[in-house]
């Protein structure tokens, strides 16, 4: 079996991306995964867009993981480009700002964390991951991670960022940081939040924009070439 740091490249991500947020090992008695507790070593591996669950052997063979979209603007095109909606089995996410009547500002990722902070809860869209480019549309499903935050300061800020959304106040330092939004878009987005009273979390769209089928049964998801 490859390294999962190939896995991470058939996704167009490396460890050394400018758009990492958190690559940290979790103890398996700190994470569970749909109330499942996966054993041997398990990576976190964020992005700003996505994070990988993997569970590794060695120094970094891979065994099996899943991908969970952050970004609710590429889980409501994944959602269409399937012909998926939010409440068919398996997928069932809740919109969290119910309250939208606007499909395109409708939000799914949820992140609650403990009154006492100890562990956060994430629901969203996933899929399991391998060396395949494409994955078929029955992968996507919905995902329950909870999540102990880390056992030193240092870690606990890089595991939120590793799973918590862009709001504006981070789009504008990722704008700043990485130049991954123009001057126009980070305007538009700035101003369309101002209106709608809603954040937009999505900074990149390469997921979405990768997102083609020519077989109704299979869809291309995060995996592809770009």
């Amino acid at each position: 079996m490859a390294s999962y740091h190939r896995v991470l490249r058939t996704f167009g991500r490396t460890i050394d991306n400018n758009t990492l947020e958190c690559d940290y090992d979790i103890h398996p008695w700190d994470i569970l995964i749909d109330n499942q507790r996966w054993p041997g070593k398990i990576r976190l591996v964020g992005y700003i867009d996505v994070f990988f669950v993997m569970c590794y052997s060695g120094e970094s063979r891979f065994e099996h993981g899943i991908i969970i979209y952050k970004d609710d603007e590429i889980i409501r095109q994944l959602l269409k480009k399937a012909g998926l909606r939010p409440e068919d089995r398996p997928i069932q996410l809740e919109c969290i700002n119910d309250k939208e009547e606007k499909e395109a500002l409708r939000k799914y990722y949820s992140l609650t964390t403990e009154k006492d902070g100890s562990k956060h809860t994430i629901v969203s869209l996933g899929h399991p991951i391998n060396l395949s480019t494409k994955y078929p549309k029955s992968k996507l499903k919905k995902y329950t991670i909870v999540l102990h935050k880390g056992h030193t300061p240092a870690m606990q800020k890089e595991i939120l960022r590793g799973v918590m959304q862009h709001g504006i106040a981070r789009l504008l330092t990722d704008a700043l940081k990485l130049g991954v939004v123009s001057t126009a878009e980070l305007i538009s987005k700035v101003k369309e939040t101002i209106l709608s009273g809603s954040s937009l979390d999505a900074v990149t769209t390469r997921s979405m924009n990768a997102l083609t089928s020519t077989n109704p049964h299979n869809i291309s998801l995060s995996g592809d070439k770009l």
